[in-house]
């Protein structure tokens, strides 16, 4: 029976941390985007740069996140994780 692994196992615990807390934060956004905390910016008004809150609140969100992504893909591609003969 297989078991379940969140990460792969050859990873050391700097990199489990790295990811693990980019995990952590995607599943905070997808919270953040429910209902008990996207009623609170659900409103029409205030507008904030020509948005409405709800509008703006995911706007960040969506910018935020593609700032994580982009340094993921800068931190591992400085340690040499993109590299696809070191996988074969």
């Amino acid at each position: 029976m297989l078991r379940p692994r969140v990460f792969a196992s050859r990873l050391d615990p700097g990199e489990r941390r790295v990811y693990g807390a980019v995990t952590v934060y995607f599943c905070l956004v997808f919270a953040a985007m429910l209902w008990p905390v996207y009623s609170w910016f659900a409103g029409a008004r205030p507008l904030i740069a020509g948005l409405p809150l709800s509008l703006f609140f995911l706007t960040v969100l969506l910018l935020v996140s593609f700032a994580v992504l982009l340094g993921l893909y800068r931190w591992e591609a400085r340690r040499g994780r993109l590299d696809p003969e070191r996988d074969a």
